[in-house]
């Protein structure tokens, strides 16, 4: 925050205690102690007053355990009471207490007031500045400051100020939120989705083009041989016809190897991006409360990224050099077949500098993202935390622990550049060792080889380091994208739904049509080992008959409604709609043939008229009386586009009604609908309800 106006002293050191409680990825004795030299007895003195003496005998390390990001391992109350024992630790002279009894309940706030905050406390001779919405604590306070939209509306004693509480303060409830190699089954799944019916012509369009460029040198160096006579060469246009013609045909090979497996690579990614569409879209309402979204996104995005573009790309750049590694070996064994006998044990040492590269680099890299985590961690922490550790002033100790935990990132991070550099050594030295063989064995034999195919060796060989490089960055990219293919498929063998649509229960042609329920001892649990969310429900509703549910937040009104779509699957009892058991027929009979309005309705980014009207079934009347209905013709009729205007995700700023006439309506919440006296009030009002 800044200030814009007027001054503020402060005399001595503060401490400040925030109302949602900030704890460090430490123990709960270093969260305490906070960088301060260790006073054992006032540690403990410090313990008994806060109450977190009886905490520390259900903590499996005592003082010594690690709370965890956020304090995920406490409670919101045990959070609370760690962040004032670290400011009652520090002996400040001025206390900032922002609403610390909140999270804590009646008793055990009573308890810290007494022994902390109040008259009669361990601060009892400092200032506290106490931020609270509980009244009872006020008439021991010596100065009482009533605020209202940042102004100061009354000031002075309890007895002076009569002060109501409009709400007590919740309690602050925190949000609580998988290095391996890759298997060869992995590589199985991605090209088998490829199809051999382009695998094969990749790998024969490859063979086409190295041996296209094979006939180019090759032809090349033998026109070089040609004897001249009287100052020019015979046949100088049929060579040069057939030296064009391998370069056009090497050149189209190229095109269509490039075609080939961008296209496999295209055909991968959409089968495993529609297997991973189609099995999440299938998937309970269970898997999607169990897991993040953040993982969904990460698989849809950046997953599905490393399959569409970096795999393809990484294995035509690794087949292609591939493919030329082995064109460089044979103009060399043509030329000096003896040089097999140093391209044997080259290829042998090459593979195991390959391979030994490869799992390094990877465990590096793995290193390196584990040893960032911590530095994102704290940057998280110290953001969050700013205002404590200004108020602390601690800037400097969290400077530091900041800059060690780059620096020991910097530990992988620096290897990997070491690793590199090693590879690109090794992989010189080869290529001079092939280079020096090739060389020697064109001395050597020079009686029987030709000047052009020792240029043509020689000049080859030269190109060895560059393209062992190429391969080896190449493959360790596809090494460490085709982990994508893995975590795709991790979802691709969740739980299902049940079955859309069934053959063995034909449905009347009319279903429903009198629209009459009836549970029969239905139960219901959102996931196994949790409580019952309905219990035991024996109802009977007779057609067009308007039943209004009420209770409490939490009673079990929305999960009636979860059961009739079957959203949620019954535990136990069944559900009948017109003396057909919802439970035999298809899923997609069944929802389409009821309406639902959701106590939190959401609009797709699109149209006015695609959200009103997904399916095209009702004609434009009909859309614009469903909009005179809900009282949102006029709001309508005055945008620019009307039914085409644009609908932003979420629809937050529009409120529809979708277009359908389920003969079963449920309206879930639809108080915030009553005060538009259209189709929702008509109805609650013949109801009885309003």
């Amino acid at each position: 925050m800044e200030k814009r106006s007027g001054n503020v002293t402060v005399k001595g050191s503060v401490a400040y205690v925030p109302q949602q409680a900030w704890i460090q990825n430490a123990t709960l004795k270093e969260n305490i102690v906070f960088g301060q030299e260790m006073k054992q007895s006032c540690y403990q003195s410090v313990l008994e007053a806060c109450a977190l003496l009886p905490d520390l005998e259900n903590l499996p390390g005592g003082d010594d355990t690690e709370i965890g990001e956020k304090g995920l391992n406490l409670s919101g109350g045990q959070r609370q009471r760690v962040s004032l024992a670290r400011a009652v630790y520090r002996n400040a002279d001025v206390y900032l207490l922002d609403d610390p009894l909140s999270a804590v309940d009646t008793h055990v706030g009573q308890h810290i007031f007494d022994k902390v905050i109040g008259p009669r406390g361990t601060l009892k001779n400092k200032t506290r500045v106490l931020v609270t919405h509980g009244f009872s604590f006020l008439p021991q306070a010596d100065l009482i400051l009533v605020m209202e939209d940042g102004q100061i509306t009354e000031a002075g004693s309890s007895e002076e100020i009569s002060v109501a509480p409009e709400h007590d303060g919740l309690p602050y409830r925190p949000l609580t939120g998988a290095a391996h190699q890759v298997k060869l089954d992995i590589y199985k799944v991605y090209f088998r989705t490829i199809g051999l019916a382009f695998i094969i012509p990749i790998i024969f369009l490859y063979a086409f083009q190295q041996a296209a460029s094979l006939g180019y040198y090759y032809w090349l160096q033998d026109w070089a041989n040609d004897s001249v006579i009287n100052g020019t060469k015979n046949q100088t246009d049929v060579k040069l016809a057939v030296f064009a013609a391998l370069g056009f045909a090497q050149g189209i090979a190229i095109f269509a190897t490039t075609v080939a497996i961008s296209l496999g690579g295209i055909i991968a990614s959409r089968h495993l991006h529609l297997d991973l569409l189609s099995n999440v879209l299938r998937s309970p309402v269970s898997f999607f409360q169990s897991t993040p979204s953040g993982n969904l996104l990460n698989r849809f995005s950046r997953e599905v990224d490393a399959i569409d573009s970096m795999i393809p790309d990484a294995l035509k750049i690794m087949l292609g050099y591939v493919f030329k590694l082995l064109e460089v070996c044979i103009i060399v064994l043509v030329a000096t077949p003896f040089a097999g006998v140093v391209i044997l044990p080259l290829a042998l040492l090459y593979v195991f500098i390959q391979s030994f590269y490869v799992a390094t680099s990877c465990q590096l890299r793995r290193l390196e993202s584990v040893s960032r985590s911590p530095i994102y961690t704290h940057f998280n922490e110290t953001v969050q935390g700013a205002s404590v550790i200004r108020a602390f002033a601690e800037q400097s100790r969290f400077i530091l622990q900041a800059d060690s935990r780059v620096d020991h990132n910097q530990t992988s991070y620096f290897p990997r550049f070491v690793a590199t550099r090693w590879l690109a050594v090794n992989l010189e030295f080869l290529g001079n060792l092939l280079l020096l063989g090739a060389a020697i064995l064109s001395v050597v034999k020079r009686e029987s080889l030709s000047p052009a195919m020792a240029g043509l060796a020689v000049s080859h060989s030269l190109q060895v380091t560059g393209i062992l490089s190429w391969i080896v960055r190449a493959w360790t990219d596809v090494e460490n994208n085709i982990v994508s293919v893995e975590r795709v498929r991790e979802y691709t063998d969740t739980p299902k739904e049940a079955a859309w649509s069934t053959e063995n229960v034909p449905l009347p042609p009319d279903w429903p049509q009198t629209g009459t329920i009836k549970f029969r001892q239905y139960g219901l649990q959102y996931r196994k080992g949790v409580d019952w969310a309905l219990k035991d429900i024996t109802l009977s509703i007779q057609d067009r008959e308007r039943i209004g549910i009420v209770g409490r937040t939490g009673a079990g009104k929305s999960s009636l409604a979860l059961g009739i779509f079957r959203i949620i699957e019954a535990t136990k009892g069944e559900i009948y709609i017109d003396q057909v058991n919802i439970a035999e027929i298809g899923l997609h009979d069944l929802r389409s043939l009821i309406t639902i309005i959701p106590q939190d309705p959401v609009l797709f980014s699109g149209s006015l008229r695609m959200n009103l009207d997904p399916f095209r079934k009702y004609s434009d009347d009909e859309v614009w009386n469903a909009l005179e209905l809900a009282h949102l013709k006029s709001f309508v009729s005055g945008l620019h586009d009307k039914l085409d205007h644009k609908c932003s995700e979420g629809g937050e700023n529009l409120r529809v009604l979708v277009m359908d006439r389920g003969s079963i309506t449920e309206i879930d919440s639809p108080s915030n609908l009553l005060s538009h006296r259209g189709l929702f009030y008509s109805m609650c009002q013949e109801a009885g309800l309003v």
